[in-house]
C-alpha cells in the first residue's frame, strides 16, 4: 500500500485526528519492586544484539534508539523512544535474544527491573499488562505502516508515513505546526533511505508547501 501525496490528512494511513500518549508504570511502584536508576551517556550500549534478555527498561529522562548494524556499518533505526516510554517488554515474553541494540542518544536515566520482578509486579498488578499489551501494539502499528511503505520508490511517501506517526504521537494540535524532533540522518536511518534523499526530498516538501524549515528544524 503506497500513500499519495495528494491524499488529505483524514484518507492517509496512520494518520487519526487524536494525539496518542503513552502509559508508563509508576516509577515509585517500580522502585518499590526492585528496579534500580542507571545512567547511559551518549552513544553507550543499554543492551547488545544477540544479548540475553534480563530487564525491562522505562525512561526517566533522555531518548534511546533501537538499531541494527549492516555488514557494512550501515544503520537502520527501529524505533526512537523517550522519557516515560518502556522498551526491551516485549522479549520478557520470549525465551529469545535482543534481535537489536539499545542504545543512549543523549544522556539518559533508565529504570532498569529484572525479569523475575516484572511478571511479579504483572502479577500483584495486573492492570499494567493491558498498558503494556497497549504499547505494544502501538509499536506493532508502527512497524506495519512502516514495512507497507519502505519498498515504495517515492521518498516522499516514505517521510510522510514517518512525520505522520510522529506528529500524532506527541502534538496535542495535528493542526498546527509540529517540530519534528529527528535529525535528517535519523530520519534517513529511519527510513531506509539515503540522507542526501532525505534532505533533498525536505526540500521539495518545502517548497510545496508541505512543511517549513526554520533555524535547519523541521516544521511539519
Amino acid at each position: 500500500m503506497s500513500i499519495s501525496p495528494h491524499l488529505n490528512e483524514e484518507t492517509r494511513p496512520g494518520f487519526q485526528n487524536y494525539s496518542l500518549s503513552f502509559s508508563m508504570i509508576s516509577e515509585e511502584l517500580l522502585r518499590k519492586h526492585g528496579a534500580l536508576v542507571h545512567r547511559y551517556e551518549p552513544q553507550d550500549f543499554i543492551y547488545e544484539e544477540n544479548q540475553e534478555v534480563e530487564y525491562y527498561f522505562q525512561i526517566i529522562s533522555g531518548k534511546v534508539k533501537l538499531n541494527n548494524f549492516e555488514g557494512e556499518g550501515k544503520e537502520f533505526i527501529q524505533h526512537i523512544l523517550e522519557e516515560g516510554q518502556c522498551f526491551g517488554e516485549a522479549l520478557l515474553f520470549l525465551n529469545k535474544k535482543y534481535p537489536s541494540n539499545a542504545i543512549a542518544l543523549c544522556d539518559c536515566e533508565i529504570l532498569e527491573l529484572p525479569k523475575a520482578k516484572f511478571f511479579s509486579l504483572l502479577e500483584e498488578h495486573p492492570q499494567y499488562s493491558l498498558e503494556i499489551n497497549r504499547n505494544l501494539a502501538q509499536r506493532l502499528y508502527y512497524k506495519m505502516l512502516m514495512s507497507q511503505n519502505i519498498f515504495s520508490k517515492d521518498p516522499h511517501v516514505r517521510l510522510i508515513v514517518l512525520m505522520d506517526y510522529f506528529k500524532q504521537i506527541h502534538s496535542t494540535s495535528l493542526s498546527d505546526p509540529y517540530c519534528i524532533p529527528l535529525t535528517r540522518q535519523q530520519m534517513a536511518n529511519l527510513t531506509g533511505l539515503r540522507v542526501e534523499t532525505v534532505i533533498r526530498t525536505v526540500k521539495l516538501m518545502e517548497k510545496k508547501g508541505e512543511l517549513q524549515i526554520k533555524d535547519h528544524k523541521i516544521y511539519y
